[in-house]
């Protein structure tokens, strides 16, 4: 009987000490993954946190706006953010419907806020830590225009074509030709500073349609001299007809640093 006893209180023992082992292992791989975890979502923000960013954009007044990151953003969850010019504050926006990540670095928002500049995101996440990311100076001014025309006398497009040639931007646009009405580009205003061109041209007319052609063109000595490393602007069409304005065509335009100032072929 005391040899049964004796061997069950061996048994145990092991057992018990097999399990504790386990357990004891189990734990200590799983705060070593989160150790990892943490420090690889360090590691991201730090990266993000110290982009070096040359870049200049120039956009119109819009509720629903667009912020570019090199690097993909989309592994924080994102609680608030802070748009700050100069280290101000110049609007913040919470609320997972106005705010967005689409294809990893893309940042959608939404604010109804007015504001004419800001150079740096600051992003506030679940574990409450402020992301200060410098993006650049983005440029907001004027506003889209929005009056209604009738459907018998609003123009449409028929075709559109952009090219980059010799340092100047060519924007070609075929409308329909509506009598009475006219189509009138722009850019944000802010631009004018820097471009050395900036003209709109009637190429071809007909009873039926109207091709433009939009041209601006920014120095090579002012990209050199600012070491930009990527230029966006915006541009628009407004349609004019009698004592209505409404914007029937936008165009994001990325700039192509590298082949900018290339020769035509």
């Amino acid at each position: 009987m005391k040899k049964i006893l004796i061997s069950c209180s061996i048994l145990f023992l092991l057992f018990g000490c097999s399990q504790d082992d386990s357990s004891s292992i189990q734990l200590e791989n799983s705060t070593q993954n989160i150790k990892e975890v943490q420090a690889e979502y360090k590691k991201r923000i730090t990266t993000l946190e110290n982009i070096p960013s040359q870049e200049e954009n120039y956009f119109f007044h819009s509720k629903e706006f667009n912020i570019y990151f090199p690097y993909a953003i989309d592994f924080i969850d994102i609680h608030k953010i802070e748009l700050l010019s100069d280290g101000a504050v110049v609007t913040e926006i919470s609320g997972k419907e106005n705010i967005v990540v689409k294809d990893k670095h893309i940042l959608i928002l939404n604010s109804n806020k007015r504001f004419n500049h800001f150079d740096t995101v600051v992003i506030n996440d679940d574990q409450e830590n402020n992301i200060k990311i410098p993006v650049g100076d983005y440029y907001y001014e004027g506003q889209i225009a929005d009056d209604t025309i009738s459907a018998d006398k609003e123009i449409f497009i028929r075709n559109k074509h952009y090219k980059q040639t010799n340092g100047t931007l060519i924007y070609t646009i075929d409308f329909t030709n509506v009598e009475a009405a006219t189509v009138e580009f722009s850019v944000p205003e802010s631009i004018k500073r820097i471009a050395t061109l900036i003209e709109q041209k009637t190429i071809s007319k007909t009873s039926d349609s109207i091709t433009y052609e939009f041209h601006i063109e920014i120095p090579k000595d002012y990209l050199i001299q600012k070491k930009i490393t990527n230029l966006n602007l915006e541009l628009k069409a407004d349609q004019l007809y009698k004592s209505s304005r409404k914007t029937i065509f936008q165009s994001f335009i990325p700039i192509n640093i590298d082949e900018f100032n290339s020769k035509a072929p």
